[in-house]
Order: structure tokens, then sequence, then C-alpha cells
């Protein structure tokens, strides 16, 4: 159903940042390539080497690193992308990108991208409640990303991250173009509600 496809898979720094790996094997099963960024410091909760071996595409960190492969333009990697997938997204990176932010490789990519957007989030609860947050998630879903939402609608916690088959069916129908920028997926998943309260800064 993906065939021909090109997804940005970019990874922040939470728990469920270990998830990407099943993220990406879904994915490459339905014949998508997929590329991925990486924060800085979602490497402390998942291994680069792993991602890179299941994404079978160098994995890309640093905004100033010496190009695996070379290329004139560092944003290219979104740039050629059909959509660029963020999951998990904590509160730090949304905010950057809601206020127009590019201090790292994935911020920057997120500003120059010209597809779809797509944000699964796993944010701690009480920082979730903030105006800030709320302000910030606001404001990209007026911007046109599409956020996955929780898919049980009795989870006391519905900005954990929403789970891979939520994602995966909500990738499919963005792609095959039956979905408007606002919709999100209803599509069962397991519950995240045991994974940690966590954010970083990045």
């Amino acid at each position: 159903m993906l065939k021909n496809k090109t997804i940005t898979l970019g990874i922040t720094a939470c728990s469920p940042a270990i998830k990407a790996l099943d993220l990406i094997t879904e994915l490459r099963k339905l014949g998508a390539s997929v590329h991925v960024i990486m924060t800085p410091n979602a490497a402390n909760f998942v291994s680069p080497l792993l991602i890179q071996r299941e994404a079978g595409t160098p994995v890309l960190i640093e905004q100033f690193e010496l190009p695996k492969v070379y290329d004139t333009n560092h944003q290219s990697v979104a740039a050629r992308s059909d959509l660029l997938l963020l999951a998990p997204a904590s509160a730090n990176t949304l905010g950057k990108t809601a206020n127009g932010i590019a201090d790292n490789l994935l911020s920057t990519n997120i500003l120059s991208a010209k597809t779809p957007i797509m944000v699964a989030t796993h944010i701690n609860p009480t920082m979730y409640s903030k105006k800030s947050v709320q302000r910030n998630i606001a404001q990209l879903k007026e911007d046109g990303f599409i956020f996955v939402e929780h898919p049980d609608e009795n989870a006391q916690f519905k900005s954990l991250f929403a789970g891979v088959e939520a994602i995966i069916e909500t990738v499919k129908r963005v792609l095959g173009k039956e979905v408007s920028p606002d919709t999100t997926s209803d599509q069962a998943a397991n519950s995240n509600q045991n994974l940690i309260f966590d954010e970083f800064h990045d």
C-alpha cells in the first residue's frame, strides 16, 4: 500500500523512541522507504545503530555532521519525502516547530518540509496541560499538522504515545489522500499508559 513512498521519521527523546523500531518494520513491510532523523538526546533511548539497521538507510543526527552520502543540501531528506512523521514527538520539539525555531537537524527539516507532517505525541500529562503547550499544539493544527490521537477514548492520558497500529493506519490514509489535515486516527492500538512520564530537552 505504501510502495514507492518515502517517509522521513523524526524521533525525539522520550521513552517510546524504542517503538520506532517496530514502526519502521511495519512501514517497510508496506513497501515504504524510511529515512530517519533523530534528535541528539533520542540516542539515549534507542541506539542509532539499531534504527539504521532496521531502516536500511543512514541515520541522521547532527546538523553539521559530515554526510554519509554527500549532498550539498542538508534539507534534502525531508524535501524529497512523501511524508514527515514525528514519532514520538516531545513537547520541546513541537514548541520549537510552532514558533519557527530550527536549532537542530530535525527541527530544520520540519521547517523546510513541503509534504504533510504527522505527529504522534508522547508528552508528560502535567506538561501537556500547560497553556503554553496547548497553544503550540493548537497552532500546529491550524498550520495543517496531522495529530494521531490516542485510539482509546477512555485512556486517562491521551497525550501519551498512541501506538504503532494507530500511526500506521493514519499514514496509510494520509498517503492515500483519504484524510484532511485535521483528521486523526481512531484505529485500535495497545495502551501505553504504563510508559514513563518523561520529557527531555530535544
